[in-house]
């Protein structure tokens, strides 16, 4: 299998994606790195040439390679350990172990569900987590992986939800719950159509249609908002359907992808 990493500036991101992903229905892993955010894609037809054109002057670096068929051991070989906050370690299954100075938080996905840290805006989501005080309970709307979810139970949040719609979602959280030792109530529900948990902290880190639906129903008892999964240009319409319901926001993090942390006016 051939591997193509092409590293673009930050804030060329979102227009990169909306137009490489119409070639590549496989998706791209995108991973911060120093110099911006690399896009790594495995398979498909579409030679380097062609993506570097697409990707034009947002190219920062290209690099090509073969890669496993198996993938776990691309995982293995590709997957990032980053650090967060000078709280936690995040690593895949098949990366070292860190130096054991911070806890470790280890995530897979084995069936691609997203939300194991690779993706910028799970990132900074927890990054606003950490900048918060643990109180009461906590729910991971979206959780894909499950990194968020796991990162608040470790933090003493009590109790925690997880809720996704994919059934691989929800698989992956469970099984990286009990490897992480924590307690995580996982649920499968639809958040265009059901209420989410009633948590005192919530995050959202899920499309513009489904922030628009979760500002409607959000609970008295919420008090603060993570919500991400939206590219900058969308900010200010995500910002104005939590204002309607009456949150504003404190703090934020990011470039092309943004993650907004909102509370609810007093």
């Amino acid at each position: 299998m051939r591997r193509i990493a092409l590293t673009v500036r930050a804030d060329a991101v979102e227009d990169v994606l909306d137009r490489l992903l119409p070639l590549l229905p496989q998706g791209v892993h995108p991973a911060d790195v120093d110099d911006g955010v690399e896009l790594a894609i495995y398979g498909g037809d579409v030679p380097g040439d062609r993506l570097e054109a697409l990707v034009g002057d947002a190219l920062v670096a290209i690099d090509e390679q073969d890669a496993p068929d198996d993938p776990r051991e691309r995982r293995r070989r590709f997957g990032r350990t980053w650090e967060v906050g000078g709280r936690f370690v995040v690593r895949p299954p098949e990366a070292p172990e860190s130096s054991g100075a911070l806890p470790e938080l280890v995530i897979d996905s084995p069936a691609g569900a997203f939300g194991t840290g690779a993706h910028p805006t799970t990132r900074m989501c927890l990054e606003l987590l950490l900048d918060l005080e643990p109180a009461g309970g906590f729910a991971d709307l979206g959780c894909g992986a499950g990194l968020l979810a796991i990162a608040a139970a470790a933090l003493g949040y009590r109790p925690v939800f997880a809720v996704d719609h994919e059934a691989r979602s929800v698989e992956a959280t469970r099984r990286n719950a009990e490897r992480n030792g924590v307690e995580v109530e996982v649920l499968q529900l639809d958040l265009l159509d059901v209420t989410p948990p009633p948590a005192p902290t919530l995050a959202a880190n899920v499309p513009p249609a489904v922030h628009r639906a979760l500002a409607k129903r959000l609970a008295p008892a919420v008090i603060h908002v993570i919500a991400s999964g939206v590219a900058n240009t969308a900010v200010e319409d995500m910002l104005a359907v939590y204002g309607a319901a009456g949150f504003d926001p404190i703090d934020e993090r990011g470039g092309a992808w943004r993650a907004v942390l909102l509370e609810r006016r007093r």
